[in-house]
């Protein structure tokens, strides 16, 4: 019996090992050849046909970044010296605050939740904080959620032209060529925080923040008096002698006596370009030629962006931003920055573009998109994801829209009128590819996310070297805690 069992166990064994290929005679399978993945030499190609190239900036004096970083931290720059640029441009949150709306002068901070909350008698600045990397490239045409900022050739020269709030729509009546030394247009954008009351200038009347027997000077200049604005704060820095050395190596040629807010805005133009300026992403890399430098899925999420999505209608070039406006049916959030409007219509009110462009805003760069949560204009989408979905069907999102996704302290401010929906309905922008009954899988989706994360500089990631450890003024560099969820 036990041969017999081990006959048949020695059979058995036979059988399988024949079944397996693996017999006397059995030729050794060829192992399968892997699939050359193609999508690179294809991405290739469609930048190429894009004219799409590698990013390159501007190398500013570092004598202008030195003076820039000085003024970029201090709350001299306020009208009650109690804000600075980077109270909401924070290098410890990717130049942005992570708020939907941000607190500018005179806010407070939550205790529960560590964000700025507006102080007494005061309201949210009712758009996003923009970030502020690559800002400086020359190829930079406009500025501002509303376009308000644009280069102009004007009698020969490149010059920058600010349209404003105006009673008409009137060119002639509500636009202002800024002054001639500014060296571009993100210099000609450093002008105006110092204007906006709510942002840095603060309000007529109030006071000092260091010194409560003192009254904030700019804010008691007439809102139309730009140039009274800007001479009233060049004398403040003026009057602290470490701005004057600043001012003095920074434009040598040129006399204290002669220089303006204009050049002040010139050295925070050269800061922002030399410290949030970054080319080392993996998009960066791939541009210039490494192919190992994207993830097979972030290839194919670059092909979904210049290809099917369509995204690139709106986000293109090397800045990933045409620079046009479009309304993409985003729910409204917040005020107006027109006192006289409870709603914010985007272009139609900032810009000579008039009533037609209602509810359109600048199309956003998209650089280091993923590290500049909240997104849209006003903060209403908290991921990437979100905001994919949102523009695969603008009009549903637009009315179901979902506020729970807000930060508690935002809720309150979203807009439900039905009657203002559908204005924003009805003047979508045309051109728009997503929303027109494109659907994308939940793979597809990531692979998108995937593509705008390799939009991400690992050297934007960590800016804690640009903080100086003192200002001029000797004021303290303003430091809020960085916002956290409030509890349940």
């Amino acid at each position: 019996m036990r041969e017999r069992s081990l006959s048949l166990a020695a059979a058995a064994l036979l059988l399988l090992t024949l079944s397996m290929g693996c017999g006397p005679d059995a030729q050794p399978e060829e192992e399968e050849a892997p699939v050359e993945f193609e999508g690179r030499a294809e991405l290739r190609q469609t930048l190429d046909n894009i004219g799409i190239e590698p990013l390159t900036m501007p190398t500013p004096s570092k004598e202008k970044v030195a003076l820039g970083q000085a003024l970029f931290f201090d709350p001299i720059m306020s009208g009650s010296r109690d804000a600075a640029c980077s109270t909401c441009h924070r290098p410890d949150q990717a130049t942005v605050d992570n708020l939907s709306l941000p607190a500018g002068t005179a806010a407070r901070v939550d205790p529960e939740t560590g964000a700025r909350m507006p102080g007494p008698d005061l309201d949210f600045v009712p758009r996003n904080v923009p970030d502020l990397f690559n800002r400086g490239h020359e190829q930079t045409r406009t500025m501002f959620w509303d376009l308000r900022l644009e280069v102009a050739e004007y009698e020969g020269k490149t010059r920058f032209r600010l349209a404003d709030t105006s009673d008409s729509y009137d060119p002639d009546n509500f636009i202002r060529l800024l002054p001639e030394e500014l060296d571009n247009i993100l210099a000609a954008q450093n002008m105006l925080p110092v204007l906006n009351r709510l942002e840095l200038r603060g309000s007529a009347g109030s006071m000092d923040s260091i010194d409560p027997t003192k009254r904030n000077e700019l804010g008691s200049v007439h809102d139309g008096d730009l140039e009274g604005v800007w001479r009233a704060l060049m004398k403040r820095l003026m009057g602290v002698e470490g701005y004057r050395e600043l001012f003095a190596r920074a434009y040598p040629d040129l006399s204290l006596e002669s220089l303006t807010f204009a050049h002040a805005a010139n050295g925070l133009s050269a800061f922002i370009i030399s410290s949030f300026t970054f080319l080392d992403s993996p998009w960066d890399r791939f541009v210039a030629g490494d192919d190992d430098a994207l993830s097979e899925a972030q290839v194919r999420g670059a092909q979904l962006f210049f290809g099917k999505a369509q995204c690139v209608a709106c986000h293109s070039g090397e800045l990933f931003s045409d620079q046009k406006f479009h309304n993409i049916g985003v729910r409204p959030l917040g005020r107006s920055p027109d006192p006289t409007e409870l709603v914010d219509r985007g272009v139609a009110h900032r810009s000579v573009a008039g009533p037609e462009a209602s509810y359109a805003f600048r199309t956003p760069p998209l650089r280091n998109v993923a590290l500049t949560a909240p997104y849209m204009h006003n903060g209403t989408y908290r991921s990437l994801e979100a905001v994919i979905r949102h523009k695969m069907n603008i009009q549903r999102s637009l009315l179901v829209y979902d506020a729970s996704q807000l930060r508690k302290e935002f809720q309150p401010y979203v807009h439900y009128d039905p009657m203002r929906l559908a204005m924003v309905g009805r003047t979508l922008d045309d051109t728009l590819a997503l929303g027109d009954g494109l659907e994308l899988t939940n793979l597809e989706i990531e692979q998108l996310v995937s593509f705008l994360e390799s939009l991400t500089s690992p050297s934007a990631t960590n800016l804690a070297g640009v903080v100086p450890e003192s200002v001029p003024s000797g004021l303290e560099i303003p430091n809020p805690p960085p916002p956290r969820e409030p509890t349940p």
